[in-house]
């Protein structure tokens, strides 16, 4: 996965399937809070749970959105 796609992923609620260390495929749903790219490693996803490299995801699928609270509010008529 390139960069540029994996920066569509922020701020959204995904399932993410990658290969751990061993080769074992590891499947995790988390929110994406940035796609950055660290020197000497590459990129990676950064979630809530674990940091994820980009050459090792297999699939990404998105869940749903992170909700705005202000958006949902109703005002409320006097």
């Amino acid at each position: 996965m390139l960069l540029a796609e994996a920066k569509s992923y922020i701020g959204k609620v995904c399932t993410v399937r990658f290969l751990d260390r061993g080769g074992n495929e590891q499947s995790i749903t988390s929110i994406v809070y940035d796609s950055t790219y660290v020197p000497l490693y590459g990129g990676y996803f950064v979630t809530d749970t674990d940091d994820i490299r980009l050459d090792r995801v297999i699939s990404v699928e998105l869940v749903g959105e992170k909700a705005d609270t202000a958006a949902l509010q109703v005002p409320v008529a006097a």
